[in-house]
């Protein structure tokens, strides 16, 4: 197997430019969401596997959404690479077009350079090499792209789990966004709700009514007092926790390493009201929870509704809900990304719980252990987004090295 990996890996070296021109192409084909259509970046997918010899299954449980998978070899184990198709919007500010794809000083820029068309990059190219190889694997290596991570993944990655067996893996490794530094062992619960009011109107002057909208931020008042509460990890997440705020702190500075141990809230949308002399009868509000290891969403959401219990015409809807899991650090295929990281690359990484999320909470939810490991990205969500170049062949050369080491060969 040495021989084997030592030659793949100087095959990806030597085709490094391959690689950058795949992200750059990639980039080049739009798939915000919303709107969440993703046809044309899975044609391209599915066009690139079928030119490589391998066979996808595309599944499309909402029209304009469809989901990529495709295998190599069969049986145990089977090591799924996993990404997601869409992408934010492209939103404003940008000093060149956001899909451009353009190469130049050394970056890959444009929308979802990072977030995450490195990693699907990375994924098909890694599958394209075992496949050029003819590798007759000591199990499976599946390929699943899913369509709508940025809205809550309902249509993609947790419509695969519960329906195709092939991406209900025995371990997953993702490419999202995260810096060479960290090995993602897991992730922060996420909790959003709508809380709804209905009021009644009348002239503001005379105080004749029922506000809405003071309902509704009679509940943020409860959601504001949530704030930073602490989780309780169990010991080995919590050791990883201590290292990970020392590293943050180290670079960025006091304080700055706590925000994976604190639950944090947002209050993304409030509407309400018509106009300024009437009170309102309607009012709503968006609030997104993130809470630390050991912190339930059911405790959070038991807490706002018991508030809301107590202001008629007020109700709670739950709109995104995952629990925060956390794969073991000792986990062999943590062990893996970190050991090739050092040896291929010579890159001292570190396992942390990241405050966002990825389509990895479905998998470590479903008892898969999963570790994401991608490039920085800058710009994240707002204009002029790219990622490193030399990043990305960081990380692919990772990924390969993980996956034969994972897998290796069959008799």
């Amino acid at each position: 197997m040495t021989d084997v990996k030592t030659r793949l890996l100087a095959e990806l070296r030597r085709r490094r430019k391959e690689l950058i021109e795949l992200c750059a192409r990639l980039v080049r084909i739009p798939s915000e969401n919303p709107p969440g259509d993703t046809t044309r970046i899975a044609a391209f997918v599915v066009r690139h596997l079928r030119e490589r010899g391998i066979r996808p299954v595309v599944h499309e449980p909402r029209k304009g959404m469809p989901n990529v998978v495709a295998s190599l070899g069969r049986g145990a184990p089977n090591l799924v690479l996993s990404g997601h198709l869409d992408e934010f919007p492209a939103g404003e500010g940008w000093s060149f077009p956001p899909f451009a794809g353009a190469v130049r000083g050394g970056r890959i820029w444009g929308r979802g350079a990072g977030d995450m068309r490195a990693g699907l990059a990375v994924a098909l190219f890694v599958m394209g090499l075992v496949r050029e190889a003819g590798l007759a694997l000591r199990g499976r290596l599946t390929l699943a792209f899913a369509s709508d991570e940025e809205t809550g993944g309902r249509w993609g990655t947790q419509w695969l789990l519960e329906r195709v067996g092939a991406v209900r893996g025995d371990a997953c490794l993702i490419g999202e966004s995260s810096g060479t530094w960290s090995v993602g062992i897991g992730e922060k619960g996420v909790l959003w709700l709508r809380v709804r009011a209905e009021g009644v109107s009348g002239h503001a002057a005379y105080g004749l009514g029922e506000s809405a909208l003071a309902k509704i931020l009679a509940v943020v008042r409860v959601a504001e007092h949530l704030r930073g509460r602490p989780g309780r990890p169990r010991a080995d997440v919590a050791r990883v926790m201590r290292a990970q705020r020392a590293a943050a702190e180290r670079q960025w500075g006091a304080g700055t390493g706590r925000i994976a141990e604190r639950l944090t809230v947002n209050v993304g949308t409030i509407q309400g009201g018509g106009q300024v002399n009437l009170i309102p009868a309607r009012a709503e509000a968006d609030i997104d929870f993130r809470l630390p290891p050991g912190l339930r969403t059911t405790s959070v959401l038991e807490a706002v509704r018991r508030r809301a219990s107590g202001l008629r015409g007020t109700a709670i809807e739950v709109l995104n809900q995952c629990e925060c899991h956390v794969t073991s650090p000792g986990d062999r295929l943590v062990r893996l990304v970190i050991d090739n990281a050092r040896a291929l690359r010579g890159l001292e990484t570190l396992p942390v719980v990241r405050p966002g999320y990825t389509d990895g909470r479905f998998f470590r939810r479903a008892g898969i252990p999963t570790v994401v490991y991608g490039p920085r990205v800058r710009g994240l969500g707002g204009p002029d987004e790219s990622i490193d170049a030399r990043e990305l062949i960081d990380v692919a050369t990772v990924h390969l090295g993980v996956v034969l080491d994972y897998l290796g060969l069959g008799a």
